[in-house]
């Protein structure tokens, strides 16, 4: 039994060690996605979206959903609502929004404060707020971060914390 056992012990360590190589492309994805953060948090929006535009047209991942998203609220921090909504429709996939409940309200409650659609928000909000897994919680507070502030700019009203 021994005679097996450290022979595998020595193949894991090697087998482990070579497994941990540093890939390039993956640091210089995970730069991108820092500076476009940093942009975003210094205020320059459309140079964080023509990173994440950029990543898109240069990546081959398969989900693109979450960097729509973040155009999306991007373009939504500038008061660009109109592109801020089509991002933001683009980051959604059929299969969410037909069978993903909370997210659907999250997605529909965030584009309705975007076309200043306060009824459909309130509903969007209520109905989350009142039934949402801890997963969701979050999403629940922004959308009544954004029900309670309907008035403000996206730009404000998303960082504050719900009440």
């Amino acid at each position: 039994m021994k005679i097996f056992l450290y022979p595998l012990i020595v193949l894991t360590f090697f087998s482990t060690c070579i497994a941990q190589t540093t890939n390039k492309n993956y640091i210089c994805k995970k730069k991108a996605k820092e500076l476009w953060r940093e942009l975003a948090d210094s205020g320059r929006y459309h140079d964080a979206i023509n990173i994440l535009l950029d990543s898109i047209q240069t990546s081959k991942q398969k989900n693109k959903h979450g960097t729509y998203w973040h155009i999306g609220q991007l373009y939504a921090c500038n008061n660009e609502y109109a592109f801020a909504i089509e991002y933001i429709k683009k980051s959604t996939s059929f299969f969410d929004k037909i069978f993903d409940r909370e997210w659907r309200l999250y997605y529909n409650g965030t584009i309705a404060f975007l076309k200043k659609d306060k009824r459909k928000l309130k509903i969007c909000t209520d109905k989350l707020w009142n039934k949402h897994s801890a997963y969701y919680y979050i999403n629940a507070c922004k959308l009544k971060v954004l029900n309670d502030n309907f008035d403000k700019p996206y730009r404000l009203v998303y960082n504050m914390t719900c009440k």
